[in-house]
């Protein structure tokens, strides 16, 4: 029987994320590759909250602890982002399949709209040229607010 695109996808971050923890000498728990698996079945963004509710209404025994700590893990081993967009809570995605994106807050309606634009490669490109760097990585925001009526 043939894998679906998830299961495979889900086989790919596994074997990355072992590689991950065994580079670094770290235990492959069986809760941490239970809140891979549910992150990588997300297809949205995510609060520590969301993640802990999720996993208990499936019945996993886990804390709100072991996840934080293994949220880190996940970001440092480039399968999850982190963001900060000026609400209380960081939220989370899953980014091991997708290209970076930059974000547009909306702080009127809670809304995050996800944009790619070339010109920020260029200007990338441009201050590496400029100051004799490699840049590994950035986050752009734009904060503001919605003005078309129906999006409230």
């Amino acid at each position: 029987m043939a894998m679906n695109e998830g299961e495979n996808d889900f086989k790919i971050v596994t074997e990355v994320f072992t590689k991950f923890l065994e580079e670094r000498g770290l235990k492959k728990t069986n809760e941490r590759f239970q809140i891979l698996r549910e992150i990588y079945n997300m297809d949205h963004r995510f609060d520590v909250d969301d993640l802990y509710l999720q996993m208990k209404a499936k019945k996993y025994t886990i804390s709100k602890a072991t996840i934080y700590n293994n949220l880190q893990l996940l970001i440092d081993g480039k399968l999850l982002r982190k963001h900060h967009f000026g609400h209380k809570k960081s939220v989370y995605e899953k980014c091991y399949f997708s290209e970076r994106q930059d974000q547009i807050i909306l702080s009127n309606n809670g809304k995050i709209l996800d944009f790619r634009d070339d010109r920020i490669e260029a200007i990338k490109k441009s201050l590496e040229e400029k100051f004799n760097i490699k840049i590994t990585n950035h986050s752009l925001y734009f904060y503001g607010y919605s003005t078309d009526e129906n999006t409230e």
